[in-house]
């Protein structure tokens, strides 16, 4: 199971407890259920939203999570109210310069204060109409290695990489050290084998650099019956992974 953003607060965490028991299901990650994007132009806002992300990253160590989901910072445009434009410093620093290092240094933090757990943070890019800051899985990349820890990893969105990326089994190969988590959806965020995205390409780019993390599905909702369309997402999912033989 993977979870995202369906309630404000912590009380989530015992509804992801409730569906564990229920379902015998195991989480693979968790995103959003923290206060929001950790970089922010208020130094308490940060604070808050940052020791509210470590809260979560221990939650999801306890539970055996892989990992919990960060988005750095929304644009401005995309989520006004949570995340204003940040400040340039130019010539001191510009304001990717500046995102950069309050990043590092906030992930440093949440690293030593939740040294104890196993959960990794998965560094998400998004496309260009939702954040400014974070766009490639290459540049996600950089931020892992100027983190230069083991549970400083991406996540690789293939909607996002749709928009975003050059060739998408290429971007997969190139950041296969830091790559930590996968989403899944199609070409207009709808759930696999509804639109054109090459998942068959993906996936034999994944088998190639044997990435061994979960492959969640983060989809809108899809035209029809719900359950028969998970059934046939599974089915062509399925089908896609025995056809990406390396190779061929």
């Amino acid at each position: 199971m993977a979870f995202g953003r369906t309630a404000r607060g912590y009380d989530l965490h015992a509804e992801i407890d409730k569906a564990m028991a229920a379902s015998g299901l195991p989480v693979g990650s968790i995103c959003g259920t923290y206060e929001g994007p950790i970089i922010h132009p208020d130094p308490g806002v940060c604070a808050n939203r940052l020791a509210d992300f470590i809260r979560t990253l221990e939650f999801a160590s306890e539970i055996g999570a892989r990992g919990v989901i960060l988005v750095p910072i929304f644009s401005p445009k995309f989520q006004p109210e949570m995340s204003p434009p940040m400040p340039d410093l130019s010539p001191v620093a510009d304001e990717d310069t500046l995102i950069t290092q309050l990043l590092l240094a906030m992930l440093a933090d949440a690293r030593e204060r939740a040294a104890d757990g196993s959960a990794a943070v998965f560094l998400e890019p998004l496309n260009r109409y939702e954040a400014d800051y974070l766009n490639t899985v290459g540049k996600a990349a950089d931020l892992c290695r100027a983190a230069n820890h083991p549970r400083i990893q991406l996540m690789a969105d293939l909607f996002h990489m749709n928009i975003e990326e050059a060739d998408i089994p290429d971007s997969l190969r190139a950041v296969a050290p830091h790559l930590g988590h996968v989403h899944l959806a199609d070409s207009q965020r709808w759930l696999p084998g509804h639109g054109h995205t090459d998942f068959v390409s993906a996936f034999r780019a994944l088998r190639e650099i044997d990435f061994d993390g979960w492959l969640a599905l983060e989809c809108m909702p899809t035209p029809g019956d719900p359950l028969e369309n998970m059934r046939a997402c599974v089915a062509y999912l399925r089908s896609c992974w025995e056809r990406a033989i390396p190779g061929e």
